[in-house]
């Protein structure tokens, strides 16, 4: 992986008391400390930041009940759908095994031949060589959770929830001749962007969004809740 972190707080814009218990979630305005990774996938430390590649995160929510960790893509969809194949979708994306390159780009032989086999991954294939993933900036990139998570309210009722992240300044990304020039001239653009934005106090700030589902045994109904994250520099 290639990227940056950094600390921040997570906010509750309304209490979601009536799908789940969980704390952080009870009180309209509630802060809770997290920390956000942003990443490439397949590169390594020395690569460049704006490959064509996927990018990752991970929030790290330190609630009053415990840590709490979510994950996700920049894109909404992924190359499989029975787990057991993610050791291999990953080596294949990762560096030709006999001799350490293309770093952090997925458009390599071993890459393709798994591609051929695996027709689900087309849809991800659309996304993943498309401008998406190459971010003008981690502070302009969306964000799709990886894992349903199941919410639990006082009177013990589910509620199946996806989470989303949508940056304020908006998404937006480069072009591959763009891509190219920065990485020559600046390989380490992204992290110096986003280290810039906080050292500046431009701290990034996002709208983190929860898709849920309510089934019961006749009626099924969907919502949207949001929170928001903020990034800042970790003072002690």
């Amino acid at each position: 992986m290639r990227g940056m972190g950094a600390h921040g707080y997570f906010e509750t814009y309304e209490s979601l008391s009536d799908i789940t218990r969980a704390d952080l979630f009870q009180r309209r305005g509630e802060k809770t400390e997290v920390f956000v990774r942003f990443s490439t996938v397949a590169g390594n430390k020395g690569s460049a930041d704006l490959a064509h590649d996927v990018r990752g995160f991970a929030v790290k929510v330190y609630t009053k009940e415990g840590n709490w960790d979510l994950v996700g893509n920049n894109i909404p969809v992924f190359f499989i759908q029975d787990a057991i194949r993610f050791p291999d979708v990953i080596h294949a994306a990762k560096q030709e095994p006999d001799r350490g390159f293309p770093q952090a780009q997925t458009a390599h032989d071993t890459f393709w031949d798994f591609i051929s086999l695996t027709p689900e991954s087309m849809h991800m294939v659309m996304w993943i060589m498309s401008d998406r993933t190459i971010p003008r900036s981690f502070r302009f990139m969306e964000g799709f959770g990886v894992h349903t998570f199941r919410f639990v309210n006082a009177d013990g009722q589910s509620t199946f929830v996806k989470f989303h992240w949508k940056p304020k300044q908006g998404m937006q990304s480069v072009v591959w001749n763009e891509a190219l020039k920065l990485n020559g001239a600046d390989p380490d653009f992204h992290r110096r962007d986003l280290w810039d934005a906080i050292q500046m106090g431009d701290y990034p700030e996002g709208n983190s969004g929860c898709s849920s589902s309510t089934r019961t045994s006749r009626t099924a109904s969907t919502s949207t809740c949001w929170m928001r994250p903020r990034l800042f520099p970790k003072r002690t």
